[in-house]
């Protein structure tokens, strides 16, 4: 028999569901904090019934204070499908899988969005409706995917239960009777596991007794120990203790390893682990704010920005959308704004004259003002889109406060 986890509120913790699931068997598959699946075979032994089993599951949770809700069954499919779907505790019977999930909604099956899309032009709602689709004839129109989906309708297993396996934290203390470059031990059991360091978390024990501490995160994970000494160095450089050093504590946060494929013909990529040391050089050698990546923020001043670490996020998954576009329009910004002389014919540009950009205003779109923040009581800034003649489009804008025109960019 399996059993299904599912908490339809926020956990408290991330792996709060796993430890209430750990507590009862240790083959426990969690691809995601909430669902878990547990295998419960042989606990037939400590529990009478499957719902004891099933309530004794639910008061678990409960003493963590987790709002779950579970769900018995024979088949894995099953006890995970319903356990996201009923709320308290369900315990399907042997035989009873497709009859339990016929009601529930298509939703839970975690479609593809091409497949919701297409199975929502064919009337299809509930699992029941799949279900009672023949495999062979949507194999022969949809692929082989499209027919495994028909038998976990029907809350048939494909497969085993994965284990996944128990969190391990690698952390090393060296109380500094010897240098800093003690890193290897904590990188070899990284490299041991086939797993690399997302982040390094460092705590310094400093003389008056009190705590330095600080967290790397690169733009690459890295398991090696040269990469990671250097990272720390040029961070205590840029951050430098108030007090002498006594202990330091490392803890790193484990990710696999990035398995590619290299080819013979292609020019070689730059190593992620140089990649680390030269941003976190660039961000030892400039002023606080000075490195990293642009990031947007909540204000309508124009072009303003914040500069945060470098961390590309993770690519995106499944198909990108390849339905067509309509056209873009791109403004080339010019860094400074270019000074200009704009003649004004009944309140719109009719002239505009700056360095490279010189012509009489065909059109013009206008205008927009805006005040950048929230405070401010006057607009001080006027935007306009203007076609010249011999040709180009541009943005060209007043600054009220100060009485001058600008062109912003070219329009492309």
């Amino acid at each position: 028999m399996f059993g299904g986890l599912h908490s339809p509120r926020a956990l408290p913790e991330a792996g709060a569901l796993v430890a209430v699931a750990r507590a009862f068997t240790p083959r426990v598959e969690a691809r995601a904090p909430t669902p878990v699946l547990l295998d419960l075979t042989g606990l037939g032994r400590l529990f009478a019934t499957p719902h004891e089993l099933g309530r004794a599951l639910i008061a678990a949770a409960a003493a963590r204070q987790v709002d779950a809700q579970a769900a018995l069954a024979f088949t894995r499919e099953a006890a995970l499908v319903v356990a996201r779907a009923c709320p308290g505790l369900t315990v399907v019977p042997a035989g009873g899988e497709a009859a339990a999930l016929a009601p529930l909604p298509l939703a839970l099956l975690d479609l593809e969005p091409e497949q919701q899309e297409l199975f929502a032009r064919w009337g299809l709602r509930t699992i029941g409706e799949l279900a009672s689709l023949p495999p062979s004839a949507l194999a022969a129109r949809l692929g082989l995917a499209a027919a495994r989906l028909v038998h976990r309708a029907r809350g048939e297993d494909a497969g085993v239960l994965v284990a996944t396996p128990p969190p391990e934290r690698f952390e090393t203390t060296l109380e500094l009777d010897w240098p800093v470059s003690g890193l290897e031990p904590l990188t070899g059991a990284l490299a041991a596991r086939g797993a690399k360091a997302a982040s390094l978390a460092y705590e310094l024990g400093l003389a008056d007794a009190t705590i330095h501490a600080r967290t790397l995160r690169p733009a690459m994970p890295s398991g090696d120990a040269r990469t990671w000494r250097t990272l720390v160095l040029l961070d205590l450089e840029a951050r430098r203790p108030k007090d002498e050093i006594v202990r330091i504590t490392l803890r790193a946060e484990p990710t696999p390893a990035r398995a590619a494929q290299f080819s013979l013909l292609d020019p070689a990529l730059p190593s992620p682990e140089k990649l680390a040391e030269t941003l976190a050089r660039l961000d030892a050698w400039t002023a606080a704010g000075r490195s990293g990546s642009p990031r947007l923020v909540d204000t309508h001043r124009p072009g303003a920005f914040a500069v945060a670490s470098f961390a590309p996020g993770p690519l995106p998954r499944g198909r990108r959308d390849a339905s067509p576009r309509g056209p873009r329009v791109a403004l080339r910004a010019y860094r400074p704004p270019r000074l200009a002389q704009v003649i004004v014919r009944a309140g719109v540009p009719g002239f505009v004259a700056a360095p490279g950009v010189r012509g009489t205003v065909t059109a013009a779109a206008g205008p927009w003002r805006a005040s950048g923040d929230w405070w401010d009581r006057a607009y001080s800034r006027e935007e306009w889109d203007v076609a010249l003649v011999p040709g180009g489009a541009f943005r060209v804008f007043l600054d009220r406060l100060r009485g001058q025109w600008f062109v912003e960019g070219e329009l492309d």
